[in-house]
């Protein structure tokens, strides 16, 4: 089983779909606004706090990619409470910027928290560890149930680059995929590649965002675990008020299932 998944082709996909299926896991850690009551103090302004969430938040991604009889995994707080996509602070680029897992600035600088060294300790091991610790257990049964684990890193982004972006290239494409060398094998990249191109829409790789999550336990280790990011650019389906367009949310919800399913 190891060496087919290894050697398919997207021609032979089908020789696999319902292992494939099966050992799909759906990772969508910033689609979610609230902040637990007992932190809410921690944050020094709660208008400048609202308006960080509506400008950071992936809106509507736990729909985009809610496909049936598949395994989601979604962080039921808002990423600038703790954003579990981010390394852990030196080892994190953003973390400098006051932006790590952990947020006290906001993308245009401003203070936002408190560093209250306490709560930050807290949140890691309660929410952040906890996190982790639930993907790669997600990850552990799909290897021993399919020998195989693919993760599809689900998320949306601005048509407009936010301040701290590494990638200030004002030209955004529909999608972004980001892609591992180690745990993104070619198949995986140019199935998700060429279903999204064909449908009409233009897509790059590693552009404006690159990698894509893989638990610690099996990075750079198991070429069994796959993954892949897939970032939406959101003036697919918000406009600039963020009002959302309920139809298309529908309609890449089908595009995602196709390509799936």
């Amino acid at each position: 089983m190891k060496n087919k998944i290894k050697e398919n082709t997207l021609l032979g996909m089908e020789l696999f779909k319902d292992s494939f299926i099966q050992a799909l896991i759906f990772h969508i850690p910033h689609s979610k606004t609230e902040i637990p009551k007992e932190y809410n103090s921690d944050f020094l302004d709660d208008e400048l706090t609202k308006r960080e969430i509506e400008l950071l938040t992936d809106f509507y991604t736990d729909e985009l990619f809610s496909i049936e009889n598949t395994t989601k995994i979604v962080f039921p707080y808002s990423r600038v409470f703790c954003d579990v996509e981010r390394l852990i602070d030196e080892e994190e680029e953003m973390f400098k910027v006051g932006r790590g897992f952990f947020y006290t600035k906001t993308d245009s600088g401003q203070e936002l928290r408190r560093l209250n060294k306490v709560n930050k300790d807290k949140i890691f091991h309660a929410y952040y560890m906890k996190h982790h610790e639930e993907l790669t257990r997600l990850v552990d049964c799909k290897l021993k149930e399919n020998a195989f684990a693919i993760i599809v890193d689900c998320h949306s982004f601005s048509n407009t680059p936010f301040r701290t972006d590494l990638n200030q290239n004002l030209d955004r494409p529909d999608f972004c995929l980001g892609t591992d060398s180690f745990h993104t094998p070619k198949w995986l990249s140019d199935m998700v590649f060429n279903h999204l191109s064909h449908a009409g829409y233009s897509v790059e790789i590693n552009a404006p965002y690159q990698g894509t999550i893989v638990p610690a336990k099996h990075y750079k280790k198991d070429p069994n675990v796959h993954s892949i990011m897939i970032e939406v650019n959101r003036r697919l389906y918000m406009d600039s008020a963020n009002t959302i367009n309920h139809s298309a949310v529908q309609s890449l919800n089908e595009l995602f299932r196709m390509l799936f399913t």
